[in-house]
Formats: structure tokens, C-alpha cells, sequence
């Protein structure tokens, strides 16, 4: 059929997206691990090359010949790691110009390098070494030759005339040489003016030391006394041009990689794109032939479920799929609507028999409770027509006399007061069955004293609720009248009070029954308790439920709950709960909000 070959193409494609995501992801992964493999590679070379840099700058500092013995394991080091790193590259098959650029440079760098060291070694590593050697030497002729001579004007200006080399030597300041080159000008002449006969000998000495001095300073020039000059700013130079170009090589490294993965991410999409709008354009067919059978369907499920009418059918033509499912939808209603009638007139008739049963205990109860006041009045009035007819007999014989009539007298007095007390309570119970039989007939609004209702029905279940078995306490303000529906309070008190008998009552201990009424915020709330056997937890959910009962097989039907909360909440507009500690009994829980009432002064 076409709904479902429309289906299996959506399966199709999601099955085919689902594909390229995992290849593409799968792709993205080795992209992934091959970027992380470079950016390794990359820091590595990076690393190596920094501290071919940093070795140039420990060496201008200290200035030993051990500082050039690890300048080969560094360039050992960088050639390693740009061999691994050019492999790498040339496998995935990456441009190269650049980095055979930087590898350029870093080997012009490596070669200035080592004319700096040469350089420093023609300078000597230490003061026995080389140009500083020669020249120190000489310094320390002359100031052999000084002593020697015994002028402190002498001492004092090669004294002079060291610190202010060895100013320079630490500062390299220019400023120095001009102050040294005076010095030694002043030397000279004191040496000429001073020493005439050894002034051969001194210049000599004075001449060499400066001679061995100046070539000092000129190497250090040409090494540079700063980054500015000589090799020193070419190193310099270098090293900010192999910072650039190391940059400038990782971003386009980086670059490359990161257009190979929008690529990739951009070919992935695009299937998918394709793909979603072939199943766009499929979803638009399917949903053009059923989005109406599916509209139909839901609007009627709206309406059967918002106004429970089971009359409703969906009625649509047609043979596929969706048609064949609305088709079972109305047979369904149908059904449905057929079985709702069967079991309304059911529970109808049943909830007759549970009213004509509640009545006829009820009934029952108030023939019992009868028929003792009666008994004790039929028997009074049976006393007191003997004590009657002695008398009479006595007063027609003659034989009366005056303790016989007080005798008479006190017992027709106590058989009156017997049977007025009796006839009294029987009117009262007589009374109270007319006022519940009333208001179960009239149902209407009407005010009434709430109180007064529910001793009226519990008088009605005295038979029932003897001591020492049965214990009910009321707690009702004596004053609360409420305009409701007397009938309904009458019914709900009914069908609780016979739960609690059936259901509460333990063989082996009295029933405690209270009723109590509390008035809290304009809320009426009536509380209905026993601390009988209880509700299982199971039930508790579903208590309120029709034909919920424990005594199925005793004759229960469980329609009493369940008349109570359509009662409470369709009559009364309230709501009802119900609760059922783990230690045992059960209360009935009614809110009344839209029960007018009136709380009067007793």
C-alpha cells in the first residue's frame, strides 16, 4: 500500500542519514587525530627551536665555552623534530615551501651562531685567554711598572684608567670609552713630563695594553654591544623572523586542515540536506492524501473525549491505512456507546437495591427502636387497667379502704409516668423517621440544622450502634445551619455509617464512631472517622471507584463510596478524600465551598 511504502522510504532515508553521520563521524575522528598528531609535531618543533633560541641568549649572558657543547644536541633535537613533522606532512600530502623557509632560517641562525662563537673564542672564555688575556696582561705591566716607580699621581691614573675599562667591560657604555681614551692621554703626557728616561719603556707598555684594548672593543662591536649591532641584531633579526615564519607556517597548517574539515562537514551536509528533502517532499505527499483522515480522527476523539458523547463517528471513505483505522474508531464508539447503556441501566438498578437496602436497615432499625417504648407502654396501660378494675371491684363491695387506694394510687401513677415517657420517645422516633423519610422524597434546597439531621439518622441506627459494641461522639456546632440538600447529607451518612458496620467492626473491640464539622475559611469540612479495621493501601487509589468492595462474596457490591462522591462533588459541588492510617480505621474527608451556611448563637 502506499502508506506504508511512504513509510519504508522514511525509513530508508533516516537509515541513509544515519550512515553518513556515522561515516562522516568516523572521518571527522581520523581528521581529528591527524590534527592532534600535528598540533604534537608542531609544538615539538616549536619547543626545539625555542630553546635553540634561548641557548643564544644563555650564551651572551654567561659566556663559557660550556654553553656551546649543548648547541649540537639542540640542533640534533630540532632536526629530528622537523624530519618527523615534514614526514607527517608529506604523507597527508601538505605544501612544504614554508617550512623549508623556516628551516632556512633556522640554519642561517645556527650559522650566525656559531660566527658569535667564534667570534667570543678569538675574545677568550676566560682572563688567560685570548685578546682579554693579552690586553689584561699588559694592564698588569703597567701597573707592575707604576709601583715600581713610586708616584702616586701615576698609580692613581692607571688605577683610574682600569676601572673605567672595566666600566665599560660591565656597562658597555660608550660614554666610558670617551672618559678611558682621556685617561690614557693623560698618562702619556704625565709619563713624557714625569719619566723622561724610562718613558720608552712605559709608552710601550701603555701602547700594547691600549692596542690589546682596542681590538677587544672592536670584536665586541662586531659581536654588537646590543641587539642593534653587529651579529647580534642579525641573530635578533633572525630570531623574530623564525617566530613569524613558525607562525606563519602553523596557521597555515592549521588552515589547511580546518578547510579539508568544513569540506567534509559541508559535503556531509549537504547529502543530508538532500536526503531530508526527499523525505520533506514525501512527508508533503503523505501528508496531503491523510493530513484530513487524521484531522477527522482527532477532532472527534477532541470531542468524545471533552464531552464524553460516544454517539459521535468519524464516517470517512476510503481503503487504505488511515481509512481502516477510523472505520474500527467508529466500531469501536459504536461498541463503546452500546456498552455504556448496558452498564448505566446496570448500575442504575443497582444503586435502587443498595438505596432499597440502606432504607430497609434503616427501616429495620427503627422497628426495633419501636418497638421498646411501645412494649413498655402497651404493658403500663395493661397495669394500670388491672389496678383500675380492683378498684372499681372494691368500691362496688364496699371493701375499699384507705392503704389499698394509696397502694392504687402511686402505681397509676408510675404506670402513667411510664407510659408518657415511652409514648414521648416513640413520637420522637416517630418524628425523626419522618424527617429523613421527607427529606429523601423532597429533594430540594432547604435549611436545615446539621446537627439536628445527623442525630436524627444516627437515632435511626440505635439498633445497630448499641453499647458497649458501638461508641459515636458527635462534634457539630450546635448553631451551624446550612441551605443545601438535606437529602444528600442524609445518604452520605447512610452509606458511611453502614461501611463503618460492615466493614470497620473488630470481633474483639468496640467501634469508636466521631463525626465532627469544622468551619475554616468560608469551607465547610465534615470529617466522617472509625478506628475500625481500615482500607488496604491497594484499594485507596481506586476506593471511589463503582463495585470496589472487600465482601463480594458476603453480599457487597461497593456502590456506597462511590455514591458518595458523585453525591459530594455533582450535587454538592465539593470534594471529597478519603484516608486510611497504616495503624488502622478510616476518615472520610468532605469540603464543602459552595455550601451556603449560617453559624448561630446557641
Amino acid at each position: 500500500m502506499q502508506l506504508k511504502q511512504s513509510l519504508l522510504l522514511f525509513k530508508t532515508a533516516a537509515v541513509g542519514s544515519a550512515l553518513v553521520i556515522m561515516i562522516v563521524s568516523w572521518v571527522l575522528y581520523v581528521q581529528l587525530q591527524q590534527t592532534r598528531e600535528l598540533n604534537d609535531r608542531l609544538f615539538m618543533l616549536q619547543t626545539q627551536i625555542q630553546r635553540l633560541l634561548d641557548q643564544e641568549e644563555r650564551f651572551l649572558i654567561e659566556r663559557q665555552r660550556e654553553s656551546l657543547q649543548s648547541i649540537e644536541e639542540l640542533r640534533f633535537a630540532y632536526k629530528d623534530s622537523f624530519s618527523q613533522l615534514l614526514n607527517m606532512l608529506v604523507s597527508h600530502d601538505r605544501d612544504l615551501d614554508l617550512l623549508f623557509k623556516l628551516d632556512e632560517e633556522v640554519k642561517r641562525f645556527t650559522l650566525k651562531y656559531e660566527q658569535l662563537a667564534s667570534m667570543q673564542a678569538l675574545l677568550g672564555y676566560d682572563k688567560s685567554e685570548g685578546v682579554y688575556g693579552n690586553f689584561r696582561r699588559q694592564a698588569h705591566a703597567l701597573q707592575d711598572i707604576a709601583k715600581s716607580a713610586s708616584h702616586p699621581q701615576l698609580e692613581i691614573l692607571i688605577l683610574e684608567l682600569r676601572r673605567r675599562e672595566k666600566d665599560f667591560l660591565l656597562r658597555l657604555e660608550p660614554s666610558y670609552l670617551l672618559i678611558h681614551k682621556e685617561l690614557l692621554v693623560s698618562t702619556k703626557n704625565l709619563i713624557r713630563e714625569q719619566f723622561p728616561d724610562k718613558s720608552t719603556q712605559m709608552l710601550s707598555t701603555l701602547n700594547q695594553y691600549d692596542q690589546g684594548f682596542n681590538t677587544y672593543i672592536n670584536v665586541l662591536k662586531r659581536q654588537g654591544l646590543d641587539h642593534s649591532q653587529g651579529v647580534r641584531a642579525d641573530l635578533h633579526d633572525l630570531k623574530l623572523s623564525i617566530r613569524g615564519h613558525f607562525e606563519v607556517v602553523s596557521k597555515q597548517l592549521f588552515n589547511q586542515s580546518l578547510d579539508k574539515k568544513q569540506q567534509l562537514i559541508l559535503a556531509c551536509l549537504s547529502v543530508i540536506v538532500l536526503i531530508s528533502c526527499c523525505s520533506l517532499f514525501l512527508l508533503y505527499l503523505l501528508n496531503s492524501r491523510i493530513s484530513e483522515h487524521i484531522i477527522a480522527i482527532s477532532r472527534v476523539l477532541k470531542k468524545v473525549a471533552k464531552h464524553e458523547d460516544f454517539s459521535l463517528r468519524v464516517d470517512i471513505q476510503g481503503e487504505d491505512e488511515i481509512a481502516q483505522i477510523a472505520h474500527y474508531l467508529d466500531d469501536l464508539l459504536a461498541f463503546i456507546e452500546t456498552l455504556l447503556d448496558r452498564l448505566t441501566a446496570a448500575q442504575q438498578r443497582l444503586i435502587e437495591e443498595a438505596k432499597m437496602a440502606s432504607l430497609g436497615n434503616m427501616v429495620s432499625g427503627f422497628a426495633h427502636e419501636l418497638n421498646t417504648p411501645l412494649g413498655v407502654a402497651i404493658t403500663s396501660q395493661s397495669l394500670l387497667k388491672e389496678q383500675v378494675e380492683t378498684l372499681k371491684k372494691d368500691l362496688e363491695s364496699g371493701q375499699l379502704q384507705k392503704h389499698t387506694l394509696t397502694h392504687l394510687i402511686n402505681e397509676a401513677e408510675t404506670a402513667l409516668y411510664l407510659l408518657e415517657n415511652n409514648l414521648h420517645r416513640t413520637a420522637s422516633l416517630i418524628n425523626d423517621f419522618k424527617k429523613v423519610s421527607v427529606q429523601q422524597e423532597y429533594d430540594e434546597v432547604q435549611e436545615f440544622n446539621l446537627k439536628a439531621l445527623v442525630e436524627g439518622v444516627f437515632d435511626c441506627f440505635q439498633h445497630e450502634l448499641q453499647a458497649p459494641e458501638y461508641h459515636v461522639d458527635l462534634e457539630i456546632p450546635e448553631g451551624l445551619m446550612l441551605t443545601s440538600y438535606p437529602n444528600v447529607f442524609v445518604q452520605i451518612l447512610t452509606y458511611s455509617l453502614n461501611n463503618s458496620i460492615q466493614h470497620g467492626k473488630n470481633e474483639d473491640r468496640p467501634l469508636n464512631i466521631v463525626v465532627s464539622v469544622l468551619v475554616v475559611n468560608e469551607y465547610i469540612h465534615v470529617y466522617i472517622k472509625d478506628d475500625g479495621n481500615g482500607i488496604d493501601k491497594e484499594l485507596l487509589p481506586v476506593i471511589f471507584e463503582p463495585f470496589i468492595t472487600t465482601q463480594r462474596n458476603q453480599g457487597g457490591i461497593g456502590l456506597g463510596l462511590s455514591i458518595i462522591y458523585n453525591l459530594v462533588t455533582q450535587k454538592l459541588k465539593g470534594e471529597v478524600k478519603i484516608q486510611s492510617p497504616a495503624h488502622g480505621g478510616a476518615c472520610l474527608h468532605i469540603i464543602l465551598a459552595n455550601t451556603l451556611f449560617e453559624l448561630k448563637e446557641s
